[in-house]
């Protein structure tokens, strides 16, 4: 014998069923936020190291074209890579 809510049998919400529909709502509510929130905080952190690196990059390039300029003017591979930051071995395969 199958038991059913006396609530369903009588097409009826008892205050529990309503409580319990607005426990649901409110868990989905906050789980949606929950996870925009981390969507915006994984977004931004994501944003934030791409420009990071970005800018390390562009600043490995800046050096590296002033190393090969320096190279070319016939500056001495030793002072380049001092002032450079780069291994003379990188300078020279300019």
């Amino acid at each position: 014998m199958d038991f059913i809510k006396t609530s369903k049998a009588y097409g009826y919400e008892t205050i529990a069923d309503a409580e319990e529909k607005a426990l649901a709502a409110k868990y989905e509510e906050g789980r949606d936020e929950g996870i925009g929130i981390g969507f915006e905080k994984g977004r931004d952190e994501g944003i934030g190291i791409g420009m990071e690196r970005g800018r390390e990059e562009g600043d490995l390039n800046a050096r590296r074209e002033m190393a090969k300029g320096f190279r070319d003017a016939g500056v001495p591979v030793n002072i380049i890579a001092r002032q450079t930051g780069l291994s003379e071995e990188e300078i020279r395969n300019l």
